[in-house]
């Protein structure tokens, strides 16, 4: 009987709370259908119904529960830091153009790597560099005219200079022509004996 008393009870206050809560809300829907201004003192003592079925709630809980002791923290609570500095560069966000319209961004544009132009880049270098192939190197080349030109061995060399100065060497530098032909017939035995040893 004494659970069901105290059952009985609470229930009959919440009743009274809630009725006073819906008088509260009446008063509150007549004061705002005249349109009338409220004084400070009447809007904080007209409250929703809600909130004073959440305070009632609150206030029973608060009631029945114990309050934990809880000490005070040993470390020092940080104070304003930095306190008198104002700082003179924008810190609102990542984008630093702060009442500035944005830069235009180009639109993006699929590059074309066998395009005409370059595809058939430095094509004609080599004309610029070398030329148009209608001079031969050898038409370049400076020196003696038996030997622009020439490819062979010592013996086919000594040849084509008695061809080109036999007679000048022979009038102006005798010994010079004498020990070209001792060389020339030295080196005639030499390539042909070794032509006959591999002919065996």
């Amino acid at each position: 009987m004494a659970s069901f008393w105290r059952q009985f009870s609470k229930l009959g206050s919440v009743a009274n709370v809630y009725a006073k809560a819906c008088v509260q809300q009446s008063k509150l829907l007549a004061l705002s259908a005249n349109r009338s201004v409220l004084g400070s003192s009447e809007a904080h003592q007209l409250l929703p119904v809600s909130s004073v079925v959440t305070q009632s709630r609150w206030a029973s809980s608060d009631s029945q529960q114990t309050t934990d002791y809880a000490p005070p923290s040993p470390y020092k609570n940080p104070g304003p830091r930095r306190y008198g500095y104002v700082p003179k560069m924008f810190a609102g966000g990542v984008l630093p153009r702060h009442g500035r319209k944005p830069l235009p961004i180009p639109t993006y544009k699929q590059p074309d790597n066998w395009s005409t132009k370059k595809a058939l880049f430095g094509q004609n270098d080599y004309i610029d560099i070398l030329g148009s192939g209608n001079v031969h190197p050898v038409d370049l080349m400076r020196g003696p005219e038996w030997l622009i030109g020439f490819n062979g061995n010592e013996l086919q060399r000594l040849v084509r200079r008695i061809r080109f100065q036999g007679n000048k060497l022979k009038a102006y530098y005798p010994t010079k022509y004498l020990q070209i032909q001792k060389r020339i017939s030295f080196l005639y035995k030499k390539y042909n004996h070794h032509r006959i040893s591999k002919n065996r």
